[in-house]
């Protein structure tokens, strides 16, 4: 099934493409692109099997359709060795030039460590507390509606927000409940030295059918999560650059207990950052750049015990062109948990080599 679904998008696709060279009534603009990540990683921890495998990370289609100056689309495919899902599937009105307006499903503005791309990101994965949030809905892919709002510059500074409303429930195949989930982003955007502070909360609650309430529904109080970030590019001349980003997020653990009975939920913290230089060898014929990147990521999913997971990370890569990478990396993860009073630790490192190209 998944070979003939992937024959067909191919095929969908070839008949696109060759409707550019064509006169197209119904779009002014077509563009057909896609990724592919695939490496090798050896494990380190010792009940991981297997723990030695090449893979394929990600890999996927993405078609933009330009329908008019103010309307675009965004059709975004994902296929796995054994998966193929939908990713993105919206339609962008810009209506004013300070201002854009999203419908359909779609990654929510809120965890800058979910909104930058891997390809962006210089991490090998994404960081725990976004998987955490993901898992709890606060961030991730959903279907509903956003809209962004640009502010005039002043002395410099620009500033943009962006408020969504979404089903919650993260491409769910069926709703389970009545409850909406809000979302706010906010940044503050310094362009002369590209530096960018922004923060986001997201809100929701819990509901299902409950024949014991008056009203036949079940309602939990509202879980949130907030989080805080920074990022800064400098270029320091035409054969070095360096970026920085930093994210602390913290809300509610609410699938650890029974919101819906009325327990409170705990708190989780996490934060990350990570510092990449990149090195331009402009006199070097095949190399377009060569990066090294460090990073720290450390995640507590309930803050009222003491279990953490962090995760310290080096990587470098190489270049042979803007969108061809070849990077391989070790990451030495530490998880330490109390559990009747006594202490446990684990360390070990994972070793990943990649190659992500971008077409």
């Amino acid at each position: 099934m998944f070979y003939r679904v992937l024959i067909v998008f191919l095929l969908m696709a070839q008949g696109a493409m060759a409707d550019i060279d064509v006169e197209n009534n119904f779009s002014e603009k077509f563009m057909l692109g896609g990724y592919i990540d695939a490496g090798f990683s050896e494990l380190g921890y010792y009940n991981a099997v297997p723990s030695r495998e090449f893979s394929i990370r990600r890999s996927g289609f993405e078609l933009n359709a330009e329908f008019a100056e103010t309307l675009k689309a965004e059709l975004k495919v994902e296929v796995r060795p054994d998966d193929i899902f939908l990713k993105n599937a919206f339609i962008r009105w810009d209506p004013a030039p300070w201002s854009r307006a999203r419908a359909g499903q779609f990654k929510r503005e809120t965890l800058l460590g979910g909104n930058l791309s891997f390809w962006n990101l210089n991490m090998l994965d994404r960081p725990l507390v976004y998987d955490l949030c993901e898992n709890l809905t606060y961030a991730g892919r959903d279907l509903g509606f956003d809209l962004r709002i640009d502010l005039p510059s002043f002395s410099g500074v620009e500033l943009r927000g962006t408020a969504g409303v979404f089903n919650g429930d993260e491409r769910a195949e069926e709703r389970t409940d009545n409850e909406l989930l809000y979302t706010f982003r906010g940044e503050i955007k310094i362009p002369s030295i590209d530096l960018t502070l922004g923060a986001s909360a997201a809100s929701h609650r819990q509901g299902e059918e409950n024949s014991i309430e008056p009203s036949g529904y079940a309602v939990s109080a509202r879980q949130n999560a907030f989080s805080a970030d920074i990022s800064l590019d400098f270029e320091i001349s035409n054969w070095y650059d360096v970026s920085f980003a930093s994210e602390m997020s913290t809300g509610d653990n609410w699938k650890n207990v029974d919101v819906l009975a009325g327990e409170t939920a705990p708190e989780f913290l996490g934060y990350w950052g990570t510092f990449t230089a990149f090195y331009h060898p402009w006199n070097v014929q095949g190399i377009k750049t060569i990066s090294f990147t460090a990073s720290y990521d450390k995640l507590t999913a309930n803050t009222d015990l003491d279990n953490e997971h962090s995760r310290m990370s080096i990587i470098g890569a190489v270049y042979p062109s803007d969108n061809l990478r070849l990077r391989f990396g070790g990451i030495l993860n530490r998880i330490s948990s109390i559990q009747s009073g006594i202490f446990t630790e684990d360390k070990y490192t994972d070793f990943i080599a990649e190659v992500g190209l971008r077409f």
